[in-house]
């Protein structure tokens, strides 16, 4: 990439991460922290829930290992943002009264999501604002996850198979830095992934169950999909001024890069403006 594109890229992404993640705070009222208990049985009435988590600008760890179908606390120390369940025909939606986004929790302000989910298989929405996402998934029976966010510092892990088949990921967030890992181990169908200026890791490491079709849309940032030696790939990219760096044995026919293999394959029509896309196969 030419050392002048380089710098201008480096500048317009380091000035609109600045300003999506430094935000002054609104004058809202703090409290003496607040604990509220999440103890959710697993439905007798049905084979797969929905789970919707909605919050505001915060930190959610989110974990297999509960006994139960879902089980945690959330910690806040603004009256405003006191959670609340609901009850929906298919599942619960767990959500606080108010979301107002006031940018990333400082010293002084809590909102800590601590959230574990147990066997049943579950169908999972995140909606948030500015957030620190910590998801191990490694494990939980997942039919569908979908993720939105103003912004995040997240890693998202799957370090065991999910045992029951996926039928799509999508992640959509704004200025961010997001690493998920494991993406092998999701058995997952389809991922969509759309995205803001950022730094973000695909990692398809896992034992890999199926064909995988994903989409992924980018505008600015660093992009780096890392496949495992073996696996067959096709990825198509499209664009603007992008630049495509390749690590490892790629086979290159204009803008479509593949490798060889044998057993599922990956399937990438990748979609990106201003950006540096890293195709890592190891």
């Amino acid at each position: 990439m030419n050392k002048k594109f380089l710098f201008l890229l480096i500048i317009i992404l380091i000035t609109s991460l600045a300003c999506s993640f430094n935000v002054n705070l609104p004058k809202i009222a703090i409290q003496n922290k607040q604990t509220f208990d999440i103890k959710l049985p697993i439905p007798n009435d049905r084979d797969e829930s929905e789970l919707e988590i909605s919050m505001g600008a915060g930190e959610l760890n989110l974990s297999g290992g509960s006994d139960m179908w879902i089980s945690g606390e959330i910690n806040y120390n603004i009256p405003l943002w006191e959670p609340e369940i609901y009850t929906k025909t298919e599942g619960v939606r767990i959500s606080q009264k108010a979301q107002d986004q006031f940018g990333f929790p400082d010293n002084k302000i809590v909102n800590d999501w601590n959230i574990q989910l147990g066997e049943h298989p579950t169908d999972l929405e995140i909606n948030a604002g500015a957030y620190r996402g910590n998801l191990d998934l490694s494990g939980i029976p997942l039919t569908r996850v979908s993720i939105s966010d103003g912004a995040s510092q997240g890693k998202i892990k799957f370090d065991q198979l999910n045992p029951v088949k996926m039928s799509s990921l999508h992640y959509k967030t704004g200025a961010s830095q997001v690493d998920i890992i494991g993406l092998g181990n999701a058995n997952v169908e389809n991922i969509y992934f759309d995205a803001g200026p950022g730094s973000y890791t695909l990692d398809f490491s896992g034992d890999l169950q199926r064909d995988i079709n994903i989409e992924i849309n980018y505008g600015l940032g660093d992009m780096k999909i890392i496949i495992p030696e073996g696996v067959p790939t096709i990825i198509s990219v499209d664009g603007g001024l992008n630049n495509v760096e390749l690590r490892g044995t790629w086979n290159v026919s204009g803008n479509e890069y593949t490798l060889e293999g044998s057993g599922p394959q990956l399937t990438f029509d990748v979609n990106l403006g201003l950006g540096n896309l890293q195709l890592i196969t190891q």
